[in-house]
């Protein structure tokens, strides 16, 4: 009920319409009415409009007297979010402990020794199954229970643990990127795993949300991390269900099924398994022994067969695309991951060739990226890896590149080989042996049988040492290692002639310790030849605004100090 009645505190006179809020009954809740016992005015803030027609107060009480004092702390946690995984989660995570179980136990029953134990009644079989079930399934309700993240408007809270509670605080700002990883068994009930990489070996993990969930959180985080106030979105939907693409994508690089296939049997690794079975029957065969070519055929066959289909699966349907957070590959058929790849916590690239691949023009391409851990040895492991191309032309090699350092060029580098004494201690590989830098990048190329090149920016470079053991001295030669925060690709350039290293050193020196003041992975302007040029060698040049006015955030952890110093 609302009654006009004059104001004691108003000079005037005039009514103003206190707001009187009564119940239905009629009695009092409290009115909006601020004024102390003696009937003094306190303060209204009143509301008039220009004509001066009053338009009700809004009047202000102490906390102490407020009739709800939990109104406050109720609009600050209205802006938290509470969620915990999704209900299926227990089933996801229990059946590969019964799964792991069942195969353990089975495994004494098997016949493959001369002893075989018969196999216990199916009631027994069945009661253990049963057991195991209930107690992996209720390890996993009680774990499900007692796992909740909050998303507050600063930080991501993870709260876990049954007996011990944890509870891990992710700041939007330490955020590097964010991994979806989609299981074989999550992915059949259309869940999804969130990774965070803050920047340390150990990643805060979501396990698991609807797949829609965890795309939807992925990229509010990410807006979050690159200071962008975003409205969380409950779901977001991709455009396939075997890629996490959306409409927003501009999808840079694609490998079909087919280029994965001729890549995984042109393989040195397919090559070198041919060989030691090819080798293991032919030992067979020389000690007259026939019947061991059909002992060591079929693991043979099997182990190919394994390694070409893991090969093209943890691949399969691999593409590059870049959204407006940043870079994103997603991979996998059983398997799928989605890797969201930041540009500025790349260290160092290697690109690697091998000798069917030549002659096909197929080329990998490797990263090392803090807070990834060891650089991927080969395709057959699913989840995060570091394989930025898993075989891919050298167009593809650009566009990668490019993407990752658009204002650097690896292929403009004029790279010099080694002397003719260097055959002396690389013999097999001393033709090529080149290295050589710009004012940007520094590129050497190594190995006879697999080619690579390895790709280091000056601003990553923490460290540079000149070694020569007793023969390298005497020969005049030198090695040159390029030390990253990485410590993954160990970027070095072999039988180097020591004098014109020595002359080199000031100027490398230089380059590490005052690197050129440009952001590579920023895109070039349009006025800057040397950032787009390009050449035909197996990086190049830009401005951007000096770090000393670009402010405190142009500089980053990643990026190397003045007192980097060089050894010899």
């Amino acid at each position: 009920m609302s009654d006009a009645h004059a104001d004691a505190g108003d000079p005037a006179g005039t009514a103003r319409a206190d707001i009187d809020a009564h119940d239905p009954a009629g009695t009092p809740r409290g009115d909006i009415d601020a004024h102390d016992p003696g009937g003094t005015p306190r303060g209204d803030i009143e509301a008039h409009d220009p004509g001066g027609t009053p338009r009700g107060d809004i009047e202000a009480h102490d906390p102490a007297e407020s009739p709800h004092p939990a109104a406050e702390p109720a609009r600050s946690a209205a802006a938290e979010v509470t969620e915990r995984p999704h209900p299926l989660t227990p089933l996801v995570r229990g059946w590969i402990v019964l799964l792991a179980v069942v195969l353990s136990a089975g495994r004494d029953y098997l016949p493959l020794g001369h002893e075989t134990r018969p196999l216990p009644p199916l009631q027994f079989i069945l009661l253990a199954v049963g057991v195991v079930a209930l107690i992996s399934g209720a390890a996993g309700f009680f774990s499900w229970r007692f796992t909740r993240f909050v998303v507050s408007p600063d930080v991501l809270r993870i709260d876990s643990g049954v007996i011990v509670r944890r509870s891990q605080r992710v700041s939007f700002d330490k955020v590097q990127s964010i991994d979806v990883v989609q299981p074989f068994a999550a992915r059949l009930f259309g869940l999804a795993e969130l990774q965070i990489d803050v920047g340390s070996h150990e990643r805060p993990r979501l396990r698991y949300l609807a797949r829609t969930r965890a795309y939807a959180l992925r990229d509010y985080l990410l807006a979050r991390a690159r200071g962008v106030q975003a409205e969380a979105e409950q779901h977001t939907d991709a455009a396939s269900l075997l890629l996490d693409l959306s409409t927003q994508d501009e999808v840079l690089i694609t490998v079909p099924p087919q280029q994965l296939l001729l890549a995984a049997v042109t393989s040195h690794e397919f090559w070198a398994i041919v060989a030691s079975g090819v080798l293991a029957a032919a030992a067979g065969i020389a000690f007259q022994q026939p019947w061991l070519v059909l002992v060591i055929a079929i693991p043979t066959a099997s182990t190919l067969i394994g390694f070409v289909g893991r090969r093209v699966t943890s691949q399969f349907n691999y593409a590059l695309s870049r959204r407006p957070h940043g870079l994103r590959i997603s991979r996998g058929l059983t398997s799928l991951t989605s890797q969201s790849l930041p540009p500025r916590r790349v260290q160092a690239v290697q690109i690697s060739q091998s000798p069917v691949w030549r002659a096909l023009g197929l080329y990998r391409v490797d990263l090392e990226v803090v807070g990834w851990g060891h650089v991927t040895e080969d395709e057959n492991r699913s989840g995060v890896s570091t394989i930025l191309l898993p075989a891919g032309t050298i167009a593809q090699v650009r566009v990668a590149l490019d993407a990752i350092w658009p204002r650097a060029d690896f292929e403009a580098v004029d790279l010099h080989g080694a002397p003719a004494r260097a055959r002396w201690l690389h013999p097999l590989s001393q033709p090529f042996l080149r290295w050589g830098h710009d004012d940007r990048l520094v590129v050497s190329r190594h190995g006879w049988l697999v080619r690579r090149w390895q790709v280091v920016p000056h601003a990553r470079v923490q460290s540079v040492r000149i070694a020569q053991g007793p023969v390298s001295r005497r020969l005049a030669l030198a090695d040159l290692e390029f030390h990253t925060a990485g410590a993954q690709i160990s970027a070095h350039a072999a039988g180097l002639d020591a004098s014109d290293v020595l002359a080199r050193q000031a100027e490398l020196l230089r380059l590490v310790h005052h690197p050129a003041s440009i952001d590579l992975t920023e895109p070039p302007d349009t006025g800057d030849p040397a950032g787009s040029a390009s050449g035909d060698q197996l990086g190049g040049a830009g401005t951007v605004p000096d770090q000393a006015t670009a402010g405190p955030d142009a500089r980053r952890a990643d990026q190397a100090d003045e007192t980097i110093s060089s050894t010899e």
